[in-house]
């Protein structure tokens, strides 16, 4: 048979393979090397990145320190690293568990740049973990009560882009303000992320019943955003990527944990409107309970939404400590996006589908951005879907449900927020997809984008190139301290005299 059917057969599967390799360094060396890669793990779990990022990431500054047998692997909030036994070494693994989440973009912009200097060669594993206890020790770059005026401006935007009026933009955000100050005080003593998502929007909630009260402002506006503003620190683009790359069992740990935080922003603002209740205040909302995206029409209210949008992203890098240079890009792309989104609903298009077109759009953008500035692309990807969250959906949802009691109404909000916030993730997982070709090898279009030099923190959507030490006998030196550099190996086009057994 083997000779009647000739032609290039598959290879047969790892599963099962001894993949034991002789080490040419020594146990201590070993040791180092997977202490660092947990501590980068950790760093990158925190900020939110996918679980392949992570795993790609890793075993890059791996290999680049002769460590080729090196196994990563994350579970929820678990990083775990090893090394496999050999014939004259045992198993080497290192466990460590992410409790606290500190999104700080500039600290993950200083770690992309050493995990170059890492894969271009001639760093040690100690200067390497110097430079990690820098960077992780360092405190924020910027003061706390700059972070807090960022979270005001990103609510100011998203009044804006709500159609709020001057006062409502006013005291959403000074409403921002007091929800940030009291999560951090929550914070502080350690109470539970659910009890600070049910005290911001009871927050949210209790001020727009007062500002409805007082002076008639449409509460609508006033509570979606700090339901933005608290649905901002979910993963639902790491979610998805986790899904889409086959961690599933981490993807569901992570779509789980959002859906229980937002269901206490939920639990908040019943309980807002259960004291608005209780103190002879009656809500009438005037709205069509089918509508769930509002588009503007006019060139006036488009273009401040489209500046509300670019305003919350900007601001919400900021309030995410990024460095200065990442503001204006991220500004900029959630202009666009909300552009693009407002056009998309004009055609006619509803909005999960166009949200999820407006997030494709961003995740290529995104990709390009990080291609061309060799600079993490989820930063500026999570500040342009950011504005498209379905704060309205949301809270439209919990209206009908606790106060109305239409509850196929709500219902039908509800599903509508949940496929909005799904259509965000996927899409932008889906752009990156797209735009994955043009890392390493896509022609001329990839030579246009794409700027030599060592690989930092990896995006492994798509088809994850290959790494290889670019000198292998430098590789093979386990004598030589330093890190090696790494390039994309080189896959052998098939030859096709050779198929025919022809020379």
């Amino acid at each position: 048979m083997q000779i009647a059917l000739p032609g290039r057969r598959d290879p047969a599967p790892i599963a099962g393979q001894r993949r034991r390799v002789g080490r040419d360094v020594g146990d201590e060396h070993v040791r180092k090397v997977l202490d660092l890669t947990i501590r980068l793990a950790e760093v990158m779990l925190s900020s939110g990145s996918g679980t392949a990022d992570v795993i790609a990431t890793a075993e890059d500054v791996a290999q680049a320190y002769r460590l080729s047998d090196c196994v990563v692997d994350v579970f929820a909030t678990t990083a775990i690293v090893s090394a496999l036994p050999t014939a004259d070494s045992p198993p080497v693994t290192i466990v460590r568990a992410v409790h606290v989440r500190t999104t700080d973009y500039t600290r993950l912009a200083d770690l992309d740049l050493l995990v170059q200097r890492i894969t271009s060669g001639g760093v040690t594993v100690d200067e390497a973990h110097d430079a990690m206890d820098e960077l992780t020790e360092r405190p924020h770059i910027y003061p706390r009560w700059v972070a807090t005026v960022g979270w005001a401006g990103f609510a100011l935007g998203i009044a804006m882009l709500l159609g709020g009026t001057w006062l409502t933009c006013v005291l959403a955000a000074l409403t921002s303000m007091v929800i940030d100050q009291a999560g951090r005080l929550l914070n502080r003593i350690g109470t539970p992320f659910f009890f600070q998502h049910v005290t911001g929007a009871a927050i949210a909630t209790l001020v727009a019943v007062a500002a409805y009260y007082v002076a008639g402002l449409n509460p609508t506006a006033l509570v979606a955003t700090g339901i933005v503003m608290l649905l901002s620190g979910l993963t639902f683009v790491g979610a998805m990527q986790d899904a889409v790359t086959g961690n599933m069992l981490t993807a569901v740990a992570r779509l789980g944990e959002a859906l229980f935080l937002t269901s206490g922003i939920v639990v908040g603002i019943v309980a807002g409107l259960q004291v608005a209740t209780l103190a002879g205040i009656s809500i009438e909302l005037h709205v069509d309970a089918t509508e769930s995206f509002v588009i503007p029409n006019q060139p006036l209210t488009i273009g401040i939404a489209v500046f509300g949008a670019g305003l919350a992203g900007a601001c919400l890098t900021v309030a995410s400590y990024a460095p200065w240079r990442s503001v204006v890009i991220a500004g900029i792309a959630a202009a666009s996006a909300e552009w693009l989104l407002i056009g998309l609903g004009t055609a006619g298009l509803g909005q999960t589908v166009a949200t999820g077109t407006a997030a494709v759009a961003v995740g290529f953008v995104a990709t390009l951005i990080s291609i061309r500035r060799q600079a993490p692309a989820l930063i500026t990807a999570t500040a342009a879907i950011m504005p498209m969250l379905p704060g309205l959906a949301v809270f439209r949802a919990v209206y009908y449900l606790a106060v109305d009691g239409s509850y196929n109404d709500g219902l039908a909000q509800m599903l509508s927020a949940t496929a909005v916030a799904l259509a965000l993730g996927s899409g932008v997982v889906l752009g990156e997809f797209i735009g994955s070709p043009l890392r390493y090898r896509a022609g001329r279009l990839g030579d246009f984008f794409r700027i030599e030099g060592p690989p930092g923190l990896r995006r492994a959507v798509g088809r994850v190139v290959r790494l290889q030490p670019a000198d292998p006998a430098q590789s093979s030196d386990g004598r030589r301290p330093f890190s090696v550099a790494l390039e994309p190996a080189q896959d052998r086009a098939p030859d096709p005299d050779e198929d025919a057994g022809t020379t």
